[in-house]
């Protein structure tokens, strides 16, 4: 057994409102098979933070490249695939 301090989030939200149909999609629409709505909150938080938390643990050079790289990718597919979907024209 690990004796790591663990980070717990619970979030609630009535289910007739936004927030609350944004956790439901997320959760009956995975990002990839097997995947849960915990894996994507934290595939969106950490494309939208982890480059901002490297940088505020003095992770610098080559070391915050790489995850920067993947953090802006992900957002910018994002981006893509909302213009798509929406039929939003750039």
């Amino acid at each position: 057994m690990s004796d790591a301090k663990q980070e717990i989030l619970s979030i609630k939200r009535d289910s007739n409102d936004i927030d609350g149909q944004i956790l439901n999609f997320l959760k009956t629409s995975p990002i990839s098979p097997g995947s849960t709505l915990a894996d994507a909150v934290m595939v969106t938080l950490k494309a939208h933070w982890l480059p901002l938390v490297l940088y505020s643990m003095g992770v610098r050079g080559e070391k915050l490249r790489t995850p920067t790289i993947w953090a802006l990718h992900q957002l910018e597919a994002q981006a893509r695939l909302i213009r798509r979907l929406c039929e939003i024209d750039n």
